[in-house]
């Protein structure tokens, strides 16, 4: 193999333990660098880590506050530890309340490129909530994620509050909002990615994210009952990714966006697929029994020749009416990936799978999980 080769001068000489220093000393050449490219760094870091940084010196007191990602999501791990356990929830919960209010209450940046909540939070912190949502929106936030594990619950499910939209610049400000805390100017134009997950959101807000974030390109939701009849539809859209996922209130849902790239649906009532040119990465939910495999492929239609993946959650279903199905499965000469999530017993899933793979000739990877 043709390395590159490193000169190695002679004359040489790494610098002795005993003449080493960490802070305030000419050799350290951290702390000699611009203060944007020291936030550059720490932006790195998670905030616990970058907020450590702040004993070093005088320097770096208060620079771990211009960085502009704040995630404040602590694991899966410490989530699982908490389950279950009532009183330590509650005390854990104060303090991640109290943890996210003091970080964003010294926040120095004007700007923010990720602003990330993930912790089980529910309708008692809902003053807290609505207060980061205002402090995100008004520093131009570009990637927003409010993730708030709620274990199934939705009963206690965060609701959006639409005032929000109403008291931002886009549109004039209402005498009927109800914001109990002096308002921040909010602004959503910077927004690119947005993910609601176990947040009570509705069609009125989505829509009102899509067709005034022009340049949003990824949008999720999840365990959202709101949600009913959904329309993302509009030729100027930037929309990549979508995933509408356990909304099981939704009765339609319409999509048209011709940069759209992935989609992510569990519900195929209503479901209405126009102008996805682009869309090459699908992820669908059968899992209805009065919804067919032949009704699921002739709702994409429009566009299952383009899919280069494709993942189908599917169920059991009469034996005989699946192998008449299967045999007739449309043609998906660009699918490269396929993956199957499958509840069945028996032969009949071989059956089902020949006929998955002989509709695709050009199969480079196929993945099967097994649901219980």
């Amino acid at each position: 193999m043709g390395g590159k080769r490193v000169r190695i001068h002679t004359n040489f000489k790494p610098n002795k333990c005993c003449k080493r220093s960490f802070v305030g000393d000419v050799d350290d050449r951290i702390s000699q660098l611009p203060d944007d490219i020291l936030v550059d760094i720490l932006s790195r870091l998670s905030l616990n880590e970058a907020g450590r940084t702040s004993v070093l010196s005088s320097r770096w007191t208060n620079l771990w506050k211009h960085t502009p990602y704040l995630n404040f999501d602590l694991g899966q791990t410490v989530l699982d530890k908490l389950y279950g356990q009532r009183k330590l929830f509650k005390r854990e919960k104060r303090k991640y309340v109290k943890w996210v209010n003091s970080v964003t209450r010294s926040h120095k940046s004007l700007t923010l490129k990720e602003f990330k909540i993930r912790f089980a939070l529910d309708k008692s912190a809902r003053k807290a909530i609505t207060r980061w949502l205002e402090f995100a929106f008004s520093r131009q936030v570009e990637s927003l994620e409010l993730d708030i594990k709620n274990n199934g619950d939705t009963s206690t499910n965060y609701c959006f509050p639409i005032e929000l939209l109403i008291a931002s610049k886009l549109q004039p400000p209402s005498d009927s909002v109800c914001i109990d805390h002096p308002r921040m100017l909010v602004d959503f134009k910077s927004l690119k990615e947005l993910s609601f997950r176990s947040v009570q959101v509705g069609d009125a807000a989505i829509e009102f994210f899509l067709h005034n974030c022009l340049l949003l390109e990824k949008l999720i939701v999840h365990h959202s009952e709101k949600i009913s009849k959904l329309e993302i539809c509009g030729s100027s859209l930037k929309l990549k990714h979508l995933e509408i996922v356990y909304c099981f209130g939704l009765k339609s849902l319409k999509v048209s966006a011709p940069s759209l790239t992935s989609l992510k649906v569990t519900s195929l009532d209503g479901l209405l697929l126009e102008n996805v040119p682009m869309l090459v990465d699908a992820s669908v939910s059968c899992n209805d029994d009065s919804i067919s495999i032949e009704h699921l492929f002739s709702l994409l239609s429009c566009c299952v020749s383009q899919l280069q993946t494709l993942c189908l959650a599917l169920t059991r279903r009469n034996f005989r009416q699946e192998v008449n199905e299967l045999f007739e499965l449309p043609k998906m000469p660009k699918l490269k990936k396929l993956v199957i999530v499958y509840l069945a017993r028996g032969y009949e899933n071989l059956i089902r799978l020949a006929s998955f793979i002989r509709a695709s000739p050009y199969l480079v990877e196929f993945v099967l999980k097994g649901c219980k």
